[in-house]
């Protein structure tokens, strides 16, 4: 019994200090902060950070690992209530495109993480894993659509890959320029244009 109490705690604590580093990054950016920054946004000691988190990596790691299993889980919540392949592929496009509008410091910690690619093998890696999540998800959605007869025979990687890149490139563009475009409207004719591209016209 002390023992699952003791895990409990532990795991309270670290998701404290993980949303304390969200916090934190999202205000700061990658380099701008210190442990102490989230010792006193979280109202915990830096000693008692470090019982909990190896050091300032191990806590930016577990934090981007987080952010993953949140936004992977909440896309499982929003498809699995849909049967339609159709209407699975529309709420994927529209779930990723309005994740800027709901959680647009999330796009401002992970454009910082990406600057860690070249010099950080296990930034690279938890981030790979967040694309191949993306990509697995909308390549299992294409599969289903075309078993069903609801797509076109199509390459589904590439397409997959297709959709992953005009979703983010359009999310980056916004968070660099928010006034550049209409997001809503473009995010709506691109999912309307994916569709209409991969979705065999004669199985209707």
């Amino acid at each position: 019994m002390k023992i699952k109490e003791h895990s409990d705690i532990f795991d309270i604590r670290r998701a404290q200090l993980t949303s304390a580093t969200y916090n934190v990054v999202s205000q700061k950016g990658y380099y701008n902060f210190t442990i102490k920054d989230i010792a006193q946004e979280a109202g915990m000691s830096t000693g008692l950070i470090h019982y909990y988190f190896k050091n300032k990596q191990d806590l930016l790691l577990n934090l981007l690992r987080e952010i993953n299993r949140n936004i992977r889980a909440s896309l499982q919540q929003d498809l699995e209530h849909l049967s339609d392949p159709v209407d699975r592929l529309a709420a994927f496009i529209e779930r990723a495109c309005n994740l800027v509008m709901q959680e647009k410091n999330y796009f401002y910690v992970l454009l910082d993480f990406w600057t860690q690619l070249n010099h950080n093998e296990r930034m690279r890696t938890a981030i790979q894993k967040l694309y191949t999540s993306y990509r697995d998800v909308c390549s299992e959605i294409l599969n289903e659509g075309i078993e069903q007869g609801k797509f076109n025979t199509i390459d589904v990687r590439y397409t997959a890959t297709m959709i992953v890149s005009m979703v983010q490139g359009l999310i980056i563009q916004y968070v660099i320029d928010p006034v550049a475009f209409d997001y809503a409207h473009y995010a709506h004719k691109i999912k309307n244009q994916i569709i209409e591209t991969i979705l065999n016209k004669g199985g209707q």
